[in-house]
Order: C-alpha cells, then sequence, then structure tokens
C-alpha cells in the first residue's frame, strides 16, 4: 500500500518523481564502488621513478645542499664578511625565461590577450620553459611555441562558448561517469587545434631544449601530476600524439562536473587505469625545468644557480576573490568557501615562487587582472562580452607595458592580514 501510494505520488510530480530516479541512480552507482580495489603502490610515496624519463632527469634532493642555502640566506648580519670584501657574483652563463600560467576558466582570457599583445609590442621573449594549469594550461601550450600560435590563442579566448566546451547530460553522465555534463565538445577541440602540425612544432622545440610542462590532479591520489608534453610527444610511442591530447583535456575536467579522462599506466608490470582531472585544486601554479637546466645542487655561495633569468607569472583571474555582500543561502556559502580557498591555495602558491626566486637568484614578475576591474560572472560561465573585455584589458597591457608586479601578495602596503583587537574600523 505505502508503495502504490509513493508510486502515484511520483506520477502525479514528474519533479519530485525525476530528483528520486536521479537519487536512487547515483547512490546505486557509488553502491557498486562501496570496495574499491588496493591503490596501486606509486600512489603512496612521492618519489616514484619515471622509467620513461632520460637517466638523471630527477637527482635525488641533496638535503645538505639546501640546509646549505636556509643557512645562507638566514645568516645574521654580524656573521656576513663585510661588503667591500664579497667577490662579485658569477652570472650563469645560460638565463632562462619562464613562463608560469593559473587557471581561471574564462578569466583566463586575460593572459591570452596580454600574451598577444606582448608580442605586438616586440619585447616578449622565447619561453624556455612553460608551465600551465587547469585552463591555463591550453594557453601554456599556444604560448610555448610562440607568436605561430597567437591566432589560436585569440579564437578561442574570444570566440568560445559554452556549448563549445561542454554539453549538460545529467542522467546520462549521472549513470555512466558520476558527472553532469559531457567533455566531448572540448575534446573535439583539442583534438582540432592540437594537430599534426602542433605536435611537429612540440617536438622540435623539445629537441631544442624547451620544456612544457602541466599539471593535473590525480583523483585516486588527490596529488598533482606534472606532465613533460614535449618528452611526452618525442617518446616515440604509437599513440604519443592522442596522450597529449588526453592530457589537455584532463587539465580542464572540472572534477564531478564533466567525466574523469582515463590514463592507462603500468607499475612494476601491472596495468593500472588513473583518473585525471582539473589540477587547480592541488596547485593554482607551478614551476619545473627540465633536467639540463640549471638546478639548486650547482649553487655555491657567491653563484645562485638562475641568476639572471626571469620568471614570468600571469593569473587567470584577481590575487583576492570580490566580496559577496548579497545574502547567501547554504549553496552559495559552500561556493563562497571554495573559491576563498582556492584564491588562498594560488597567494600561497604565488609565496612559495617567490622564495624559490630569492633563493636561486630569479627575477620575478606577477600580473593579475587589477582588482578594480568588474566581474561579475563565474569563472565557467563563458560570458563572451566579459571573455572579449578582459582580452583586449590584457592586450592593452601587453602592447603598451606590462605593470610587472615584483612581490608576491601580501607583502605591499594595506595587504598584510593584521590581527584585530576590535571591532572599530576605518579604512584609508
Amino acid at each position: 500500500m505505502r508503495l502504490t501510494r509513493r508510486l502515484r505520488l511520483i506520477r502525479t510530480r514528474p519533479t519530485l518523481g525525476l530528483f528520486a530516479c536521479l537519487v536512487l541512480l547515483a547512490t546505486g552507482c557509488r553502491a557498486m564502488h562501496q570496495t574499491p580495489p588496493e591503490p596501486p603502490p606509486h600512489y603512496g610515496v612521492c618519489a616514484v621513478i619515471d622509467q620513461a624519463a632520460p637517466p638523471g632527469t630527477y637527482p635525488a634532493v641533496q638535503p645538505a645542499v639546501a640546509q646549505a642555502l636556509r643557512d645562507r640566506f638566514n645568516a645574521p648580519a654580524e656573521t656576513l664578511p663585510p661588503a667591500p670584501n664579497v667577490p662579485p657574483p658569477d652570472i650563469p652563463k645560460q638565463k632562462l625565461n619562464v613562463l608560469a600560467l593559473s587557471g581561471g576558466g574564462q578569466f583566463g582570457t586575460f593572459a591570452a590577450g596580454l600574451l598577444v599583445g606582448w608580442t605586438e609590442s616586440g619585447t616578449r621573449p622565447t619561453f624556455d620553459v612553460c608551465t600551465g594549469i587547469s585552463s591555463g594550461a591550453l594557453t601554456a601550450a599556444f604560448a610555448f611555441l610562440g607568436p605561430k600560435y597567437d591566432e589560436s590563442l585569440y579564437r578561442l579566448a574570444v570566440h568560445l562558448r559554452g556549448r563549445d566546451v561542454f554539453r549538460v547530460q545529467p542522467v546520462r553522465q549521472l549513470i555512466r561517469n558520476q558527472a553532469i555534463a559531457s567533455s566531448n565538445p572540448l575534446e573535439r577541440i583539442i583534438d582540432q587545434e592540437f594537430d599534426q602540425e602542433y605536435m611537429d612544432d612540440l617536438r622540435q622545440a623539445h629537441a631544442n631544449g624547451r620544456r612544457l610542462f602541466v599539471g593535473t590532479m590525480n583523483l585516486q591520489s588527490k596529488r598533482l601530476v606534472v606532465w613533460d608534453l614535449g618528452a611526452i610527444a618525442s617518446s616515440g610511442r604509437a599513440d604519443a600524439d592522442w596522450l597529449v591530447r588526453k592530457i589537455l583535456l584532463g587539465t580542464s575536467s572540472i572534477s564531478g562536473f564533466v567525466p574523469a579522462v582515463e590514463i592507462p599506466v603500468m607499475v612494476n608490470g601491472e596495468h593500472f587505469i588513473e583518473q585525471h582531472v582539473d589540477g587547480g585544486g592541488v596547485s593554482q601554479v607551478f614551476v619545473r625545468f627540465g633536467e639540463h637546466h640549471p638546478r639548486y645542487g650547482d649553487a655555491g655561495p657567491t653563484q645562485p644557480w638562475l641568476r639572471g633569468s626571469n620568471l614570468y607569472l600571469i593569473a587567470g583571474g584577481k590575487l583576492w576573490t570580490d566580496p559577496n555582500m548579497a545574502k547567501q543561502g547554504a549553496v552559495a556559502r559552500a561556493a563562497s568557501t571554495v573559491s576563498g580557498t582556492l584564491y588562498a591555495l594560488y597567494r600561497a602558491n604565488l609565496m612559495e615562487i617567490f622564495a624559490l626566486c630569492a633563493a636561486s637568484g630569479m627575477n620575478y614578475h606577477l600580473m593579475a587582472i587589477p582588482q578594480d576591474v568588474d566581474i561579475t560572472a563565474g569563472s565557467v560561465s563563458f560570458d563572451q562580452e566579459l571573455m572579449r573585455r578582459l582580452f583586449s584589458l590584457g592586450h592593452h597591457f601587453g602592447k603598451t607595458g606590462i605593470p610587472w608586479r615584483l612581490i608576491p601578495p601580501g607583502a605591499a602596503d594595506l595587504e598584510e592580514e593584521k590581527p584585530r583587537a576590535g571591532v572599530i574600523f576605518q579604512v584609508p
């Protein structure tokens, strides 16, 4: 009798019926995975031997060198030799230009515009290393190969629409992939844009000693995975180009919104399937170098190993999220918490990289969307008017002179979060 009444209720209230079906389907799918297999052995350790990497690519960390560097930068002033007796620093012959791009969804069009404008200014360097995460990975992949691909940056930044990236299919995707949308449209774009000509150019750049790194999050191990796309493209694997495109798809696959990208791996002779998604949840920006580039193990008392090199960090967004004064419900509060966490992660990553620059002698350059720019749409709304406006803003800065910030967020006036001693405030 109770079951009959419930079925009658579902028939008379289609919306409730659909909701109930979705809940049952999601619950059933979760129940099928209550006893997952044992994780592969490489998920429990940080030091993984990459069988495809050239010998010496990832040398063992040398704690003694790291300790010596820390002591050097923390030494009391009275223990240092007088300034006139300090020999001039040795300048390494190899100076790198490194570009690191964060994610940001549609806000990443600002970075694309800045790069195109930078080209038109005639001052944009050839990047020895490019890194990118989330939507910044696709921008980094184009920027790495230089102005030849500025047209691709412009086309995707200005004309891309939401339906070009994903297709909302809540019922089908919940049943099949525990997601609510399909990433097939984005996969088609990646297949078209990163074609055979692109792959050939990528292999040539890698052969010339330049490096392109992108990051994903391994959904099972919950860790950042950094991929050397040039090395993969140049590996001679029959599926090398396919694998590069799959990784690029994974960099922009928002976990839970679209399906994770499955990548087959072999560990200790056994086959496993890894699931990779957008890496922005574990890192907002990162820096890596190729195996032949200078590294801290070569540092000496008067020779920081990257002195004279330049690091350019371009944010796909602002450094601080805009305040939201509207009354927020439960979902909005949860979204605000996630947003605040990701912005804080980005600032922490920038501070970490600034410390690397201070220790290595590399010049730190940071550019983000100015705080006073009006942005009301979300990062995945694909508002074409906003995207064009952000591209134009970045293009203006790139062409007329980029106002690089030389210190990390939190280090300028009025940016430090000071303890409160009360509740009466005044602002300048």
